[in-house]
């Protein structure tokens, strides 16, 4: 409803100025003129201030020239087609994640250390909770060590990296002497039938450094039976510790072979079986001279041990070349490692 103005009396009243009390006045006394802007309901109802408590909008198609007659509001529509939507509830505020700190120390820019795997028994003891270091960071590189020692003007320590001596040879004062090397190595475990992975790719064996001294292997031929065979060679030096030992195997993945950490990997070069007899040989870089050879059963009537997922291990302190020639000599491991199998890859022999 609307009223539009007129004359009376010579005096204005217009509704946004007076109220309605004031326009009721003037019409009662007759004496004033007015000018009325528009009557409209309030939100929801016509009353005014009442909230809007989300009634649905309207579905209508009127575009926007007629008021919008749903209790949604009193604005005109301005699209060509009515509100469809339904008024939203207030979003829920979530906890905002608590701030992680954040390590603000120097970065490490030090060379990765490329020595030999440590292969000792775990350091199950309490971390470091000293003060950080401070001092200068190291940025030279890494220490590769002399050359392999191969005769008696060659530097070489007993302490790997700092030196190491050929096969056979032995660090007297500072310089290598050579040796014979028959002998010098000892093959003191063989894992040829594991169950807890895959038999070859689990298949190892072990090989103990008699010497002092810390020996380079490259050039060590390594045959099984027909004709398998391989060299260790590279162009880094394949170093066992003195009185340490050193595990070949057909890979160095650990998450394959069963958990083994292992020197040197042979890939497919040889098989370790698991009928008939099988053995293994350690050659010089002649490819003739015997360093070390075991041949080994697979049955209970040749004495050797022959539990499947349990190496051939043996047995301590008798760790020589000649000692190990018998299948007395050896046991069944009793120590179990990686993924459940049982041998002590890298480190001395248990047995029952």
């Amino acid at each position: 409803m609307s009223i539009l103005p007129s004359e009376l009396s010579g005096c204005a009243v217009r509704s946004e100025q007076r109220g309605l009390g004031a326009l009721l006045a003037a019409l009662m006394l007759g004496g004033c003129s007015y000018g009325w802007d528009a009557l409209r309901p309030g939100p929801d109802g016509g009353v005014v201030g009442q909230t809007d408590i989300g009634t649905p909008r309207d579905v209508g198609t009127d575009r926007g020239a007629a008021l919008d007659a749903a209790t949604d509001g009193a604005m005109a529509d301005a699209t060509t087609e009515g509100d469809v939507g339904v008024d939203a509830s207030v979003d829920v505020v979530v906890a905002m994640d608590v701030p992680v700190a954040i390590d603000l120390g120097p970065m490490d820019v030090g060379m990765p250390d490329t020595g030999p795997r440590d292969t000792g028994v775990a350091d199950v003891g309490i971390p470091d909770t000293g003060p950080r270091d401070m001092g200068v960071v190291d940025v030279g590189v890494p220490d590769t060590g002399p050359p392999p020692c191969t005769g008696p003007t060659c530097a070489c320590s007993p302490t790997a990296p700092m030196g190491w001596c050929a096969i056979g040879g032995t660090c007297t004062a500072g310089a290598c002497e050579p040796g014979t090397i028959v002998g010098a190595l000892v093959i003191t475990e063989i894992m040829n039938d594991p169950s807890a992975v895959t038999d070859q790719l689990g298949e190892w064996f072990e090989v103990y450094n008699r010497s002092e001294t810390p020996v380079d292997l490259r050039g060590m031929r390594v045959r099984g039976s027909g004709t398998e065979v391989f060299d260790i060679g590279g162009s880094m030096p394949v170093l066992v510790a003195g009185r340490g030992y050193a595990v070949f195997a057909s890979t160095g993945d650990m998450l394959i072979n069963g958990g083994v950490t292992v020197t040197y990997p042979y890939g497919s070069a040889i098989a370790l079986g698991n009928t008939g007899t099988d053995f293994v040989m350690l050659l010089g870089s002649d490819g003739a001279t015997i360093i070390d050879s075991v041949t080994y059963g697979t049955t209970v009537a040749s004495g050797w041990p022959i539990t499947s997922g349990r190496a051939k291990a043996l047995r301590p302190p008798t760790l020589d070349a000649v000692t190990n020639d018998a299948a007395t000599a050896w046991c069944s491991a009793a120590t179990v490692y990686g993924s459940g199998d049982f041998g002590t890859p890298g480190a001395a022999n248990v047995c029952p």
